[in-house]
């Protein structure tokens, strides 16, 4: 597990929430976590041993059984952001399923979400190995009662899992937990784990749209690419921002607006770290373009209005910057590439 990794702050923000309705200070949650109120406010990102520490210290002034029950009530799939709206466009519930866990480091599990098949359908897994004994109870149950309002969003009714298992040293009680997930739960089992039926994974999704889900999963693939080459926090911050709103073509105002700071401190920060705001633009316009030019038969003019461009022209004009080729001319070049198994030059 690497306790480094970076992660915006939507989970702490919901720790913080949470401590407001059990009369619990954000200086007790925050303290010896290195997080800052004001890095919050800014929508900085943190690192998931910053996180675990504020869950130590919620749980430290609040020792309650169930506490991560009432974590799991605040996650919606808008909470996912990109990968959530992904999940939502896809065929299925297995479908959903499959791309969260392509694009695990777009979610928001701090432990290892594992699929393991079952003749009834499929346990999906939580490994608290990796957590220190105070945190595990907290941190599964808030695992489990999220995915729990997912699933439910997903399926446009509520979602019942045919049986929880439960392997924790500290748990709430049997009842609270037959009422919360509404099935039989275990609370001797070997697992932190929940059953989900094979119906429910077969259930056409009601907002299923093909194309959508297309367009959004080559915006995450993008997205945890980018993350995995840009290191400095506000660089990555403004790179989700461009790769969320792609259609709606961000400037530096917007997105320094998003992110809750000046345009002129954008800039400067930015600057600070060694990027400016229209080269992470053009990278991200560049990038996204040739994963859809590659990956996908939409046209041009689709293709410039998913990056924010009113015409195929304007859109041409830019690709041709970056590339030094026309997107038509880069798109015919990468599929004989692919045809005569070659490897582009381009790519």
């Amino acid at each position: 597990m690497n306790w480094r990794e970076r992660r915006d702050s939507t989970n702490v923000h919901y720790l913080l929430v949470t401590a407001d309705q059990l009369g619990v200070s954000h200086e007790t949650c925050l303290q010896a976590s290195g997080i800052s109120p004001a890095g919050l406010q800014a929508g900085d990102s943190i690192e998931l041993w910053q996180e675990l520490a504020v869950v130590r210290n919620l749980v430290t002034a609040c020792p309650q059984s169930g506490l991560g029950l009432l974590l799991g009530e605040h996650y919606h799939l808008t909470s996912l952001g990109l990968l959530g709206y992904t999940m939502l466009a896809s065929r299925s519930l297995a479908d959903a399923l499959e791309v969260s866990s392509r694009f695990r480091a777009l979610s928001l599990s701090i432990c290892p979400v594992s699929l393991q098949p079952d003749p009834e359908g499929v346990y999906l897994t939580l490994d608290q190995s990796v957590l220190p004994e105070d945190a595990r109870a907290t941190v599964i149950e808030r695992g489990l009662g999220a995915w729990l309002r997912v699933f439910s969003e997903l399926l446009q009714r509520p979602f019942v899992p045919l049986k929880v298992e439960l392997n924790l040293s500290q748990p709430a009680s049997l009842a609270r937990y037959r009422e919360y997930f509404g099935c039989s739960v275990d609370l001797q089992a070997g697992r932190n784990a929940m059953l989900i039926a094979e119906a429910d994974l077969d259930a056409p999704l009601p907002l299923a749209n093909s194309m959508t889900q297309a367009a959004c999963a080559s915006l995450c693939q993008q997205l945890c690419a980018s993350a995995e080459e840009v290191h400095t926090p506000l660089a990555r911050q403004v790179m989700q921002a461009l790769l969320s709103h792609t259609g709606g073509s961000l400037g530096a105002v917007e997105v320094a607006g998003l992110l809750g700071l000046s345009e002129r401190s954008l800039h400067r920060r930015l600057a600070l770290e060694g990027h400016a705001f229209r080269l992470l633009d053009a990278r991200v316009r560049c990038s996204l373009a040739e994963q859809l030019l590659r990956d996908t038969d939409l046209r041009l003019d689709a293709i410039a209005q998913q990056l924010g461009y009113t015409e195929a022209a304007s859109f041409s004009r830019a690709f041709k910057r970056w590339s030094g080729t026309s997107p038509a001319h880069w798109r015919r070049q990468q599929r004989f590439s692919l045809a005569t198994g070659g490897a582009s030059l381009l790519t």
